[in-house]
């Protein structure tokens, strides 16, 4: 027994302030997987329709769809990252245990992932900037903050919300490969091999059950209803990355 008990929630405190002054490194990756994306967004497609012998119409086409996708891979690989053993033991420096480390993370990924989301919806007003630098014909197909905030702050809220769903999926296999590496190639089979066997032995279409899990969060069209879709399925990936792992100590 010690004459002050360290609170869980100053422990927390403290390890997500150690986190984000210490993983750095994660928001450089950001800026450059979205950079990445930028110069890939501006004019990534051109096609020609030739309307008669002598007229032909070039369009080229500039999207911050590239930067959101690239947003979502990086999301899924930090938090994958997140778990590995050189991160797990930079918490070791601090009082801790399981549960703070783990809230310490989620908050971390979940701020990680507010910024990232926020990023790549802005990227789309800079790509239209660049465009209108370069002197061409614009069409301006997407509605911006002025036009249409509400529109513009639903695509933000939307884009944060895939971020840290990928977040949390990442986390969660990293937490899965923590017990053992033996884990990569049951998730896989879990994931791919097993669903596709399954539903050949059966004879269904194993193609519409990856569509349903897709349109479960893709296909809804209320906000609120998406957004409650995302944060439990990101709660009960946490909980399931905390169950797995509590039995193991901070620094194993």
């Amino acid at each position: 027994m010690y004459l002050t008990e360290p609170r869980l929630f100053d422990v927390v405190k403290k390890q997500f302030h150690y986190k984000i002054n210490g993983y750095t490194g994660v928001f450089t990756s950001l800026l450059i997987v979205q950079v990445i994306g930028i110069l890939l967004g501006i004019n990534y497609e051109s096609s020609g329709s030739g309307f008669s012998p002598t007229l032909t119409v070039i369009r080229q086409t500039s999207s911050n769809d590239n930067v959101v996708a690239f947003t979502i891979i990086w999301a899924f690989i930090t938090g994958i990252l997140v778990t590995t053993t050189a991160y797990r033991n930079d918490a070791f420096t601090l009082v801790s245990n399981r549960l703070s480390h783990h809230l310490s993370s989620f908050l971390f990924l979940l701020t990680a992932s507010i910024l990232a989301g926020i990023t790549a919806i802005l990227t789309g007003s800079l790509i239209k900037f660049i465009t209108l630098l370069r002197g061409a014909e614009v069409f301006i197909e997407t509605p911006g903050l002025l036009s249409s905030p509400m529109d513009f702050f639903l695509r933000i809220g939307t884009s944060i919300a895939y971020v840290i769903l990928f977040a949390g999926l990442g986390y969660t296999i990293g937490s899965f490969v923590q017990r053992s590496m033996l884990v990569i190639p049951l998730i896989f089979i879990g994931l791919f091999l097993f669903p596709f066997t399954s539903f050949f032995i059966l004879g269904i279409d194993s193609s519409s059950f990856f569509e349903k899990v897709i349109f479960f969060y893709g296909d809804e069209s209320h906000f609120s209803i998406f957004l409650l879709k995302v944060v439990g399925t990101v709660i009960l990936l946490f909980v399931l990355s905390a169950l797995v792992t509590n039995k193991k100590e901070v620094r194993k």
